[in-house]
């Protein structure tokens, strides 16, 4: 709308933007908010709906609420219903543990507004992230001219991907994945119009090539294997050397979805058990489970990155600009979105200030964290461990329960700030399911644990 003669307010008098914005202390208050929940966030409470609907009614309006109700209402009605999936005392799901080097950087990331889809608009951003992706390409083995991108999480990851997968794959469109599969894959491959071929895992919840080969018979219609580097149920790692010589015998594209365990092949001692990544043609990693980066981030990599560039490069008057410079390195091409901030920024730049060896020290925590609790369920007449943990997930029977019993539980749990916990199944039976992957959890807590589900 063009305005008024003589109406035009005069530059830095915009309430939302310039000195004159009216926000007073903000930035303090939102720093030391930032520095306390650094140093400790508690495990947190699910919000009651209507409560929150009532609290939050009316908040929008004409004028604005100034700053000191509009933060009030931000530090005492939002802020404390949440689960603090941060928190050292968060095991359920798949935790995050951002560290302070990452959380600074990304809202860094936020003020500067680093858009990190192109080399024209943030070059500089680009090749930190690049530089990420060179580490996971050089610790899986993959050969010289792999390369990636970042994207905003896992599921856009695995989707952008296996899009590249089927466009190499010559009309067919069955796809090989494990009843052990993340919820994800299956939601990309409806999007994709692909179909699945489930292929049932035995009691160690393992995709191995002896069972895909099973499943496949003398099909020839496989367009892609899907493994994975660490299950999210129970965080089991798939033979990936088996996985993909069977997607070499099928001429199939060999997809890796390594959103939570692969970060582990960092560590020397956990490499030998991702053999066969070297031979993946894709594979993510999400930095923000355990490479200890702030949430909405995946390391997407390809053998054959410009293979990607052909399913995924959009042209348009307003963005043919970007392909100017042949040399230009444009993310963009190699996924799903466009529009992106620079989430890789805040990895590099935790990676860069401590180094490997601080990161590896950190995955390592949730491995020790996680063995000890496996002994102690061992140990105990009550409580029986239904596999050695490979990663940082333990699951665990608790004799006389059951889903009841189970939710009772993990509701104790929370409303005694214990830990947040979310009981799972494991082949149809409700179970016992703990994650440790944040540095900061205590060994103490062990016990804690056994204590509840003996007391």
């Amino acid at each position: 709308m063009i305005m008024p003669s003589g109406s035009t307010p005069p530059i830095g008098s915009t309430p939302l933007h310039g000195a004159a914005n009216g926000t007073g202390d903000l930035d303090e208050r939102a720093i030391r908010w930032m520095r306390q929940r650094m140093a400790s966030s508690g495990v947190g409470v699910i919000g009651d709906k209507a409560r929150l609907d009532a609290d939050l009614a009316g908040s929008i309006t004409d004028a604005g609420l100034g700053l000191d109700d509009a933060w009030q209402m931000f530090s005492e009605v939002i802020a404390p219903q949440n689960i603090g999936l941060d928190s050292e005392r968060f095991l359920a799901f798949i935790p995050l543990s951002p560290s302070v080097a990452g959380i600074w950087m990304d809202a860094i990331c936020g003020t500067a507004n680093f858009s990190a889809e192109s080399w024209l608009e943030g070059a500089g951003a680009v090749a930190a992230e690049n530089q990420v992706i060179e580490l996971l390409v050089r610790t899986a083995g993959l050969p010289p001219g792999a390369a990636g991108c970042f994207m905003s999480g896992g599921s856009i990851g695995n989707l952008s991907a296996l899009a590249v997968g089927r466009d190499q794959a010559a009309g067919k469109r069955v796809v090989v994945v494990a009843d052990t599969a993340h919820a994800s894959i299956d939601n990309a491959l409806h999007i994709l119009g692909l179909q699945s071929l489930v292929v049932p895992t035995g009691p160690d919840c393992r995709l191995t090539g002896h069972a895909i080969r099973a499943a496949v018979g003398h099909r020839d219609d496989i367009a892609i294997v899907v493994a994975a580097g660490g299950s999210t149920n129970a965080g089991v790692i798939d033979d990936l050397a088996g996985c993909a010589e069977v997607a070499a015998e099928l001429g199939a594209w060999f997809h890796v979805d390594g959103a939570y365990g692969l970060t582990a092949m960092l560590l020397p001692e956990m490499r030998e058990r991702y053999a066969g990544i070297e031979r993946a043609d894709s594979f993510i990693v999400d930095p923000h489970k355990w490479m200890f980066a702030p949430a909405g981030s995946c390391a997407l990599v390809y053998r054959q990155p410009w293979l990607a560039r052909q399913t995924h490069t959009q042209h348009g008057p307003y963005i043919d600009v970007l392909r100017t410079d042949d040399h230009a390195y444009n993310p963009c091409d190699l996924g799903y979105q466009l529009t992106r901030r620079a989430s890789g920024l805040p990895v590099w730049f935790a990676m860069a200030l401590h180094g490997l060896d601080a990161h590896r020290d950190a995955i390592r925590h949730g491995l020790v964290l996680a063995q000890r609790m496996a002994a102690a369920l061992d140990a105990c007449a009550a409580t029986e461990l239904i596999m050695q943990p490979e990663l940082g997930v333990v699951l665990f029977r608790r004799t006389g329960w059951h889903r009841d019993e189970w939710a009772r539980w993990a509701a104790t749990l929370l409303r005694d700030q214990v830990a947040f916990v979310a009981p799972t199944t494991y082949r149809g039976e409700p179970v016992g399911r703990l994650v440790f992957m944040h540095p900061r959890t205590p060994l103490a807590i062990v016990d804690e644990l056994m204590a509840s589900l003996t007391g």
